[in-house]
């Protein structure tokens, strides 16, 4: 199954990670926060050739099973709900990937990076003002289109009905973002920016990160990735048109697969009432 969303084609797979493991390096952990410029560089890494970049939009739109993983994790963290996930449980999550960016890996700073000293880490940041206006509108969407309130809970009910791929990518991302943002968002955004970046600045060497604005181009990225630079400009993904477009991709892909599977279950229950009709008049 695939999807055309803006100028990428999204291909959606059905692979169990937890039959995966390790298969190339990883090599890039970027954690700035969400509305920095994340997607730009997920896209940016991939022209450099780091393969796969994984990114929220890998969850919603490339393999939604791994929202079951994403869940058993942050369950664990959070709730104290299971084992917490290690480098094993990340290299079967994460083993076709060399870098990660943006929720849910956000959540996993300190675990990830721990889990892979070798690799460097990378901090896209944006004017505090204008990162707290821009996630401020995203996160109000619901208020301002109060039908969300009915819409979204009620996707999430028929995902688990029909045991959708994409149950589980709504309370993953929905679960992220509240544990990033704390529930405090309008009343302590700033703060929790500041915060944020404090902490991952106390977990890695200077040597190891890179503090990077998307707007700076290739030169500082490439220069800390000891890579050449690409004869293409710097991507610049993301806006707020294209995130809409992906929101939307997402919902149609999973109410095509909910609808997909009631049709099944309605055919086969057709099929199974002739033939418990046809064993009655036998027996008659």
């Amino acid at each position: 199954m695939s999807i055309q969303v803006g100028p990428r084609t999204f291909h959606v797979t059905d692979i169990d990670r937890e039959k995966c493991t390790r298969v190339v390096p990883m090599r890039v952990l970027s954690f700035g926060l969400f509305r920095t410029g994340t997607d730009s560089l997920t896209e940016a890494l991939r022209i450099l050739g780091y393969n796969e970049a994984y990114h929220g939009y890998s969850l919603m739109l490339n393999n939604p099973r791994d929202g079951e993983m994403w869940m058993r994790a942050l369950r664990a963290k959070y709730d104290g709900v299971g084992k917490p996930f290690g480098r094993e449980e990340w290299d079967k999550l994460l083993g076709h990937c060399q870098a990660v960016c943006d929720v849910p890996a956000l959540c996993f700073a300190e675990e990830l990076i721990q889990a892979y000293p070798e690799a460097k880490v990378i901090l896209t940041v944006r004017d505090p003002k204008e990162w707290y206006s821009s996630i401020l509108e995203i996160t109000t969407v619901c208020e301002r289109y109060p039908i969300l309130y009915v819409f979204l809970p009620l996707l999430a009910a028929i995902d688990a009905l029909c045991r959708s791929r994409f149950r589980w990518v709504l309370p993953v991302i929905s679960r992220s973002g509240n544990e990033i943002l704390r529930g405090r968002l309008k009343e302590d955004g700033l703060r929790i920016y500041e915060e944020h970046y404090k902490k991952i600045e106390a977990l890695v060497p200077p040597e190891r990160l890179l503090h990077y604005h998307v707007r700076e181009g290739w030169e500082p990225l490439c220069e800390f990735l000891e890579q050449p630079v690409p004869e293409v400009p710097i991507p610049k993904g993301n806006t707020k048109r294209e995130m809409k477009l992906r929101v939307q991709g997402w919902m149609v892909l999973d109410l095509k697969e909910c609808a997909a599977k009631a049709v099944t279950v309605a055919a086969l229950g057709w099929v199974g009432w002739g033939v418990y009709r046809a064993g009655v008049a036998m027996v008659r």
